[in-house]
């Protein structure tokens, strides 16, 4: 099936075209388990997708088959005072969570429908989202009950750091961290 997926991305532009199916596609993929899926969860989501979209380092990869969205991804460079690396049990090292303008892309959503999972597609989306940034790594949260797309993450190089919680009002209220540094195309000394 991978063989007519089309990849495009873009920023606000596409994120307006696309609004309705990427919500659509978020709600389809996370609504089933393992994922845990809260009474906020939609709403949670298209309120996200409605402010970092306005977010001049917003990106949107939209993945398409025939003309039918099967996949996205999308996310956006985290401003310095984030708080990203706030709420782990432990303290993680100051090398990792120290923040300047530019360090780090957060990906902030991945789905993919069933049909088009374990053929390579997941993996053409997030390396399409993170083509061309310029940020010096990436960082993605997952929900903990989430193994076969934590296997997906680590098999695309991406590593676990920790995790984070219980956040309250959060479901789940934890979340495992993991960080690809560099980014591909970049090598450590680059930036």
């Amino acid at each position: 099936m991978t063989g007519g997926v089309r990849l495009r991305a873009g920023g606000r532009d596409l994120a307006d075209e696309a609004f309705d199916a990427v919500c659509a596609l978020h709600d389809e993929v996370f609504a089933e388990p393992p994922f845990a899926w809260g009474p906020d969860t939609a709403a949670g989501n298209v309120a996200d997708l409605e402010r970092l979209r306005g977010d001049p380092t917003f990106r949107l990869l939209l993945a398409e088959d025939a003309g039918r969205p099967v996949g996205y991804a999308y996310g956006h460079r985290l401003p310095v005072d984030h708080g990203w690396w706030g709420d782990f049990p432990e303290p993680l090292p100051p090398d990792l969570t120290a923040e300047w303008e530019g360090r780090t892309f957060a990906l902030v959503s991945l789905a993919l429908r069933a049909p088009w999972r374990g053929r390579g597609t997941g993996a053409r989306i997030v390396r399409g989202l993170l083509a061309g940034r310029d940020e010096e790594r990436a960082v993605l949260s997952v929900q903990p009950a989430a193994t076969a797309t934590q296997a997906f993450y680590r098999h695309l190089g991406w590593r676990p750091v920790g995790r984070k919680g219980p956040l309250a009002g959060v479901t789940p209220p934890y979340w495992d961290i993991y960080l690809l540094s560099p980014l591909p195309g970049r090598d450590a000394a680059h930036g």
